[in-house]
């Protein structure tokens, strides 16, 4: 059986999509095949859309290791501009379903798409662990971010492994936000990600928890900046954080056929 996936990219967050309603591909060892059977260099998600009733589509999203996740904000802002590319909507202002729940996203031009996020929530107090505080926040995807300015990569992937797993997060750990504030409409963001056990070179739903944060304390407005490694995202949120959306490059690759 051949099947045709699509390699897609959120500032350098990098996805297989492929459109399907067929419910067996929806298991972790698959998920895993179907990465194998690419030779792109680097695939941090796979991403199975499928109809919906009454929405544009579902979305569900896969870590490289198969592990189903929430919610990814760049992987959706890819899968918007998918749809939309390959003719399966017509509209440029887009509803679908994701496993935190519903969104709203709207394509601004051949490249940029603006996502409607869940609004973000603490899920703890200040958390004291490993020499660093942060807090745990849920911004779609549950995160754990740390004002911790100028950290290099190496240390970005020691540090985000060793509290990934760290028993306060349980068996379903948590990933792990590092930012930078620049000045109050600008910070830096760096993102280890569990399930993809590695350095992000962008995470949408990481980069609003840092800013959730960062606004409830009084240290940024919006709209915000935020600098990743793989380019720029902006974020722009309501005051009481009940409208808040994420926008950024997004780009279509190319498209292959798979035996399967």
């Amino acid at each position: 059986m051949k099947i045709e996936v699509t390699k897609a990219n959120g500032t350098q967050n990098h996805f297989l999509i492929l459109y399907s309603n067929n419910k067996n591909l929806h298991n972790k060892e698959v998920i895993q095949k179907l990465i194998s059977k690419t030779d792109f260099k680097r695939v941090d998600g796979a991403i199975i859309l499928s109809d919906k009733e009454n929405l544009d589509f579902k979305m569900d999203y896969y870590n490289n290791d198969g592990t189903w996740e929430t919610m990814c904000a760049n992987g959706a802002r890819c899968a918007v501009l998918y749809m939309y590319s390959k003719g399966h909507i017509k509209n440029k202002k887009i509803k679908f379903e994701a496993g935190d729940g519903l969104h709203l996203a709207e394509i601004e031009n051949s490249n940029t798409v603006k996502l409607q996020m869940s609004i973000p929530k603490y899920c703890s107090d200040k958390i004291e662990l490993l020499g660093l505080s942060g807090f745990h926040v849920d911004s779609g995807a549950t995160h754990f971010v740390i004002d911790y300015p100028k950290i290099d990569n190496q240390k970005v992937k020691d540090l985000g492994s060793q509290i990934r797993y760290h028993e306060k997060f349980g068996e379903r750990g948590i990933n792990v936000d590092f930012y930078d504030i620049l000045d109050s409409h600008t910070i830096y963001v760096k993102t280890y990600e569990k399930g993809i056990e590695d350095l992000m070179m962008s995470c949408g739903s990481g980069s609003v928890a840092c800013a959730y944060h960062l606004s409830q304390i009084g240290k940024i407005k919006s709209p915000l900046k935020v600098h990743v490694l793989g380019g720029e995202l902006e974020i722009k949120f309501s005051d009481d954080w009940k409208n808040v959306w994420l926008s950024g490059h997004a780009e279509i690759e190319e498209s292959i056929q798979i035996d399967f």
